[in-house]
């Protein structure tokens, strides 16, 4: 008995979600619906599901594209609602794009390149992580950012001290500067560590890790 496979591309941005549902029967041709567009917010989760549904009964797979920290709130939704769904990198789609030969990228044709996708290969499910991992994901993004930061405020300031006539005003707020995120970093590292020390197993895994020279615990962050 030939089975059916249905899978949903979903193109997610900013502000929007751009689906496209595909279905294939084994040794057929897949077929791809005209795409349809929500909103990125609950209102639209709700429709967007409502409208799969109203497709097909079940069986639905979902695959959404990494495309920084858009995707996620819509992740965590149809998990919690039980739906099955991977998560791909972009530079996977992109290749796997290439090699379909298509050139034109819209949002539509984004999210027909992933509904196919998923109906031709086997994927991971995605699973939630764990509140105490989503903890350290925010963490280490906010220490990362606040890095890039801070080397950018003691690039400007080596800049406007090594120019001519630098205001002591300038100056004076650019090591102010400075000094508030050297300090932000301190308090983000120091929460960092109590996080990971609240879990015995993954504290033992670092401390391995940082025994290699060259790593230490604010590298590893």
């Amino acid at each position: 008995m030939k089975t059916t496979k249905h899978c949903v591309g979903v193109d997610i941005s900013k502000d929007s979600i751009v689906c496209c549902l595909g279905s294939s029967i084994q040794e057929e041709s897949p077929v791809f619906s005209r795409p349809k567009t929500f909103t990125n917010d609950l209102k639209g989760f709700g429709q967007l599901l409502d409208w799969c549904l109203q497709q097909v009964d079940n069986g639905v797979s979902f695959v959404l594209e990494a495309t920084g920290v858009y995707y996620e709130r819509l992740a965590f939704w149809l998990d919690d609602r039980n739906q099955q769904l991977s998560v791909v990198l972009p530079n996977k789609i992109k290749h796997y794009s290439k090699s379909l030969n298509i050139k034109t990228k819209t949002d539509n044709v984004d999210a027909q390149v992933l509904s196919r996708f998923g109906l031709e290969r086997k994927l991971d499910y995605w699973k939630m992580p764990t509140k105490f991992m989503r903890e350290i994901k925010s963490l280490t993004r906010e220490y990362q950012e606040a890095k890039v930061k801070l080397v950018a405020a003691k690039n400007q300031l080596h800049a406007k001290e090594y120019g001519y006539d630098c205001l002591v005003s300038v100056s004076r707020r650019l090591k102010r500067q400075i000094s508030l995120l050297e300090n932000q970093l301190l308090e983000i590292e120091a929460e960092l560590r109590t996080t990971v020390m609240s879990d015995t197993l993954f504290y033992d895994k670092i401390t391995k890790v940082i025994t290699i020279p060259g790593v230490s615990f604010n590298r590893f962050s």
